[in-house]
């Protein structure tokens, strides 16, 4: 079977998609580390303010679950960094030993994206933890 040819503008254009999505990547996990870590930063410096006094505020719980999900976000995006350049390394590697293999590529990355979504849902319900335990004290 021959190989298909591609257009040559189509390829320039893979190419700028392809530096586009590894500037995304890294802004993604920057952006993800900033909200994740001044949300908890902000929460437990400014707790005091909204919550008269934490030992009788209502859903304690809500609070310690709202921050151990920043937490684990903060920490699996650091975890998720250092994994996808081992992936990126090992995809590198394949690729100058003549090994190339597109189904290993493909999963390799959807390892990545099932990460990069599993941190914004533990971004979303820390952040909407705390903001219903404030709503629930607010100033009570």
């Amino acid at each position: 079977m021959d190989k298909l040819e591609i257009p040559e503008h189509l390829l320039k254009y893979k190419e700028e998609l392809i530096t586009l999505l590894h500037k995304s990547q890294d802004t993604f996990e920057k952006q993800l580390s900033y909200i994740s870590a001044g949300s908890l930063a902000l929460s437990v410096g400014f707790i005091k303010d909204v919550v008269k006094d934490i030992k009788t505020a209502d859903c304690k719980w809500l609070l310690n679950f709202g921050w151990a999900c920043l937490g684990i976000t903060l920490l699996v995006n650091c975890i998720s960094h250092i994994r996808a350049a081992d992936l990126h390394n090992r995809t590198i590697d394949d690729i100058n030993k003549g090994r190339y293999d597109d189904k290993l590529v493909t999963t390799r990355f959807k390892e990545i994206g099932y990460v990069n979504w599993s941190t914004v849902i533990t971004l979303i319900v820390g952040i909407a933890s705390i903001i219903v335990f404030v709503s629930i004290n607010i100033l009570s």
